[in-house]
């Protein structure tokens, strides 16, 4: 079985860990290797996610090796306003659209896929490039599983289950800085750490409870799991 190297530009060290430590040997006994990539300079701790920076890092990756693909994995809700779909999004919901976080990940993902294929069109990423967007964060997909995210995290499973209730789907916890899926576990565990506990608790869900939950996050690895060597 021939094997397939994706290089996935993720924003921060908790993306970088999940993927190396959860997803890529999940991915691997497909023979499928992932190899997560900060944005940016060395040095770099997540935040602001502005679309020149990754953009340039794509462009490196894609220039690098004509035999390997390359994705991404960000925050919706820590992306600039310049992102490549951004203001459609914003202008939608402002004229009173109700969108899903799958409607709104989607526009993202077409408009950044659109724009990578015209800027780099001499390396061929019409076939290599799979952009994602995670919706609305990396926490948002802990929420899979309430009783052992409760257990993990060291939080009473009532109030795990009362967010939930309120959003129906993991992906769908909002974006709003102050009750961001990452925001709400802070304030409910005031010890609770990001890069460390984000590893502990994917893990003990699993990738195949995360992706039975999160129809998102299960869209993008089926589409990792399509490409051809």
């Amino acid at each position: 079985m021939n094997s397939i190297e994706i290089y996935i530009i993720v924003e921060g060290q908790t993306e970088q860990t999940f993927v190396r430590d959860v997803l890529a040997p999940q991915m691997a006994n497909k023979g499928i290797y992932l190899y997560p990539a900060l944005i940016g300079k060395s040095g770099h701790k997540g935040g602001n996610v502005r679309f020149d920076r990754v953009k340039q890092d794509i462009g490196h990756f894609l220039k690098q090796r004509n035999d390997t693909y390359i994705s991404t994995m960000f925050d919706y809700f820590r992306i600039d306003s310049k992102w490549p779909g951004k203001k459609e999004v914003d202008q939608q919901i402002r004229n009173g659209a109700t969108l899903t976080a799958n409607d709104k990940a989607e526009l993202l993902e077409a408009s950044t896929y659109k724009n990578i294929v015209k800027t780099f069109s001499e390396c061929h990423p019409q076939n290599r490039f799979i952009p994602y967007i995670e919706m609305h964060e990396f926490e948002a997909l802990l929420f899979s599983n309430v009783s052992i995210l409760a257990k993990k995290s060291k939080i009473d499973v009532l109030q795990i289950q009362k967010i939930i209730e309120e959003y129906k789907n993991p992906e769908e916890i909002n974006d709003d800085p102050v009750n961001s899926p990452a925001k709400r576990l802070k304030t409910l565990n005031h010890t609770y750490q990001k890069v460390v506990m984000g590893k502990v608790i994917a893990e003990a869900i699993g990738i195949p409870g995360i992706r039975k939950k999160c129809a998102h996050f299960d869209d993008w690895l089926t589409k990792l799991e399509k490409l051809k060597a």
